[in-house]
């Protein structure tokens, strides 16, 4: 199947969106929920209120009459749980049924902008969500999806950046890096951005929360899209990848990258050689 991805015109794909004011995150729903609509996309609305009030506020941050034709749905409705924390296996298998009976019923496919907040307010459920978003990621890859995650930073403060970085595109926002899978295999993830000496905590969060998702198959990695990555952060690399039982290769088309690696001598982490 195609890669959906890569579609330039942004028809699909899997967006994390920080935001600091709740009616600014309902102004860009908005507009992403229009574009939907417009694409003739099943659209869906996730949010913590009930669904009354959700429609109405839609309605008021720009959609006016066409809020109408907007699925809306509350939390405990959209998502499955393992006690108090989301189900991200399950989650995975229901989105891509959800794309695949939105096709079986005329429509170009799913749109689903969820305000996320709601279910990561404890380290738990962070853990949780974390798993979705890059297991879910990874099975939406090839079908007729776009999802918009939003997270509050203004109540979550620096544990957003957390799950934002697991998106393949990002709103505004401060996350330095993004780290996603690719849907070339079950064992590939792509890299982008910035890894510097500033984002080494949250690389070593992303790195714990998702090697061990990933088979013990080596690990493809496309770095061709990172911008700047430092010694010690390829250091962290290969440690990680050796306390998973992991090995990795590095696709990067960039030098200096070829360089460190080659010098850096690592056991668990090869660059790409052709």
């Amino acid at each position: 199947m195609a890669g959906y991805r890569a579609d330039p015109s942004g028809e699909f794909g899997h967006v994390g969106w920080e935001y600091r004011d709740r009616s600014e995150f309902l102004y860009r729903a908005a507009e992403y929920i229009a574009d939907g609509l417009n694409l003739g996309q099943r659209v869906t609305y996730v949010g913590e209120d009930d669904p009354v009030t959700m429609r109405a506020s839609l309605a008021a941050a720009g959609l006016g009459g066409d809020a109408g034709e907007v699925h809306v749905k509350t939390v405990p409705e959209h998502f499955l749980f393992r006690g108090d924390v989301v189900d991200a296996e399950r989650m995975t298998e229901r989105y891509a049924a959800a794309a695949v009976g939105a096709v079986a019923a005329g429509y170009n496919g799913l749109r689903v902008v969820i305000d996320t907040t709601p279910v990561v307010r404890t380290p738990a459920q962070r853990e949780a969500q974390a798993a979705l978003e890059f297991l879910g990621d990874r099975r939406i890859a090839t079908l007729p999806v776009a999802a918009m995650c939003g997270y509050d930073v203004a109540e979550l403060g620096d544990a957003a950046a957390g799950l934002v970085c697991l998106h393949p595109a990002a709103g505004p926002s401060s996350v330095p890096f993004q780290l996603y899978a690719q849907p070339a295999g079950r064992n590939a993830i792509a890299l982008a951005g910035n890894l510097d000496a500033a984002s080494e905590p949250l690389f070593v969060t992303t790195l714990r929360r998702v090697l061990p998702l990933l088979s013990h198959d080596t690990l493809e990695i496309d770095a061709r899209e990172l911008e700047f990555v430092g010694h010690r952060q390829l250091c962290l690399l290969d440690r990680y990848c050796a306390a998973h039982g992991r090995k990795a290769v590095l696709r990067s088309d960039r030098a200096v990258v070829r360089r460190l690696v080659a010098l850096l001598d690592f056991v668990n982490v090869q660059i790409e050689t052709t």
